[in-house]
């Protein structure tokens, strides 16, 4: 049995992080994010992380020139837990707050698929942050992703890889480094994470196949508020070989939650009961389009088909990719 060294892992980020705001007190005129990743010996991606983070937090701040100064007081106080997940910041003029409609897609998509569901958002330039997740007891949880999702790993998810499609800042950011090999299946060329970036901005979704962990796979789709100047993914992890074996199914049910919950969105109001339809009279316009997976036979994506069509009396189209 391997030994879990996620503990250690925390610690020494922990440890990294305190070396950081030490850092920042011994300089009160401030340090470039390239500054404090050399003095740490971290990559200038990873230090952008961590300052991202420490100002999000209130531990540190950034003046007009860009660089990291030492918060002026602790941003900590009374504790009050959440009754929801946050919900973007960045709301355009005119754009209801979501309310519990983000929090119903998550249930929802866990109710439909039982996997285990996400919505992962951007709280900064270089920062996703996992702010909801569904889950029974038991489901294997997805290895490595905890409450963020640093830059240096963003490229391997389909929770991120919706949020780059989304915005060009983020993913000029990500991008600006050398990708990281997070598994043999991790795309590493920039021409070739671009294409597939444009083809998730086109299409609506995305996915990966062990690009992150090796053995597991996700799925998501943008939920982009009213105006258009936000999105958030909402998504699932699943096994590596259920996503093979129920793609087509696993990913209309991806697509049509992500699709009623930007319409209740819209609407300023949660759908009654706390589900998210999809519905002809509430739910999607046109079906979804739904690729399968690569290397898949055409026959076994056609059966799938049929099953969801079954299923959910709603036809969806596969092709192959």
């Amino acid at each position: 049995m391997s030994e879990d060294t996620s503990g250690a892992r925390s610690l020494k980020t922990a440890a990294m992080v305190l070396r950081a705001l030490r850092l920042l007190g011994d300089h009160p005129e401030g340090l470039s994010a390239a500054e404090i990743g050399e003095r740490l010996g971290k990559s200038p991606a990873t230090a952008r992380y961590m300052v991202n983070t420490l100002c999000e937090a209130g531990f540190a701040r950034r003046d007009d020139s860009g660089r990291c100064l030492l918060g002026t007081a602790p941003p900590w106080g009374a504790w009050v837990p959440a009754t929801e997940p946050a919900g973007p910041g960045d709301l355009g003029p005119g754009d209801p707050a979501p309310g519990a409609v983000l929090a119903e897609a998550v249930t929802e998509l866990y109710r439909r698929t039982r996997q285990r569901a996400y919505l992962v958002r951007r709280t900064g330039t270089l920062v996703a942050s996992v702010c909801d997740v569904r889950g029974h007891q038991g489901l294997a949880r997805l290895p490595g992703l905890d409450t963020h999702v640093p830059p240096e790993r963003a490229h391997g998810l389909a929770f991120t890889k919706v949020l780059l499609a989304a915005s060009p800042t983020y993913r000029d950011a990500v991008t600006a480094e050398p990708l990281a090999a997070l598994t043999p299946a991790t795309l590493t060329c920039p021409v070739r994470l671009g294409a597939e970036l444009d083809a998730v901005a086109r299409q609506g979704w995305a996915r990966d196949e062990e690009e992150y962990a090796p053995g597991f796979g996700t799925l998501a789709a943008p939920i982009t508020s009213p105006s258009g100047t936000s999105t958030v993914a909402l998504g699932l992890s699943c096994s590596s070989r259920r996503l093979a074996a129920h793609a087509d199914e696993l990913l209309a049910d991806v697509v049509a939650v992500a699709h009623g919950a930007a319409r209740q969105w819209a609407s300023g109001a949660a759908h009654e009961g706390g589900d998210v339809c999809s519905c002809p009279e509430c739910g999607l316009d046109e079906a979804p389009d739904v690729v399968a997976p690569r290397g898949r036979p055409a026959a076994a994506a056609r059966s799938a088909s049929r099953a969801h069509r079954r299923r959910t009396g709603r036809g969806i189209s596969a092709r192959r990719r």
